[in-house]
């Protein structure tokens, strides 16, 4: 990095990608290890999602996984664990995450409260206090401010049944993805983990059309390469893909299953 390369934030190569029309990729961390954020990035994920919603991540926590994001060359993300908690948003954010994904996006209100949370006045309200984001000092405050909330990536999960009533105003704030949550939506449908399920299929058109309509794009989380690909033919652009633990299990199981070890 040279030193004119320093006087920048931190590129947000995952926003870039969205810019530019392509698709993005991503997986996830829900424990405290830093270089499982590493292995994912040098892997070849474009962002890693830091799970503060369902993992064991404490502020603490979460500098030491954006520190290992950076180690893998990847974009970190923090899930927020509350959807209006505009405090969360702007501590993540000030400890170097590069976006931020809230649960249960129900309204369009939901989206703009993030939206607020995150990004700097006149487009938002987020108070003034960047370490990290501003390399401790080294980016000029006038180049910061000018850059900062074109840099700051901002997703929310469709998760709920009423929010499928309000897509094209959700999707008219004007984050950058509207992640489908195919795990609670089949939850409230009273078919817990049926991915097929006509009423999840459905939702993922309509909000593959909204966000079409309103130039924001579609996250999915997909279970493997094959829900992947009917995902992008679908016109999904962000593409989720399980988490580093989940990994750890599977390549784990299905050697024992080889070898005959029962459970």
């Amino acid at each position: 990095m040279t030193r004119d390369e320093k006087l920048r934030l931190r590129p947000n190569r995952a926003k870039e990608v969205l810019r530019e029309g392509g698709v993005i990729f991503s997986s996830s961390v829900r424990l405290p290890e830093p270089a499982l954020c590493e292995i994912l990035g040098l892997a070849g994920f474009d962002f890693v999602l830091i799970d503060g919603e369902h993992g064991a991540i404490d502020a603490a926590s979460i500098e030491a996984l954006v520190l290992g994001c950076h180690a893998g060359d990847t974009v970190p993300v923090f899930r927020v664990l509350r959807p209006h908690d505009p405090e969360a948003v702007m501590h993540a954010l000030d400890l170097g995450v590069q976006g931020v994904l809230v649960p249960h996006c129900r309204t369009p209100d939901d989206a703009l409260a993030l939206k607020q949370a995150a990004l700097y006045p006149p487009l938002g309200k987020r108070g003034f206090g960047p370490g990290r984001g501003m390399r401790w000092g080294r980016v000029p405050t006038a180049e910061y401010f000018r850059t900062v909330n074109e840099s700051v990536l901002l997703l929310a999960l469709i998760e709920d049944p009423e929010a499928l009533d309000h897509l094209d105003e959700i999707a008219a704030v004007g984050l950058d993805v509207l992640w489908l949550g195919t795990g609670d939506l089949s939850l409230a449908w009273g078919v817990p983990g049926e991915r097929n399920d006509p009423r999840i299929l459905d939702a993922a058109e309509r909000l593959v059309a909204a966000c079409r309509r309103q130039g924001v794009a579609a996250g999915f989380p997909a279970v493997d390469a094959e829900h992947a690909k009917w995902a992008l033919e679908q016109g999904f652009r962000a593409i989720g893909y399980g988490g580093a633990e989940q990994y750890v299990m599977k390549t784990a199981r299905t050697f024992l299953d080889h070898v005959a070890k029962p459970v």
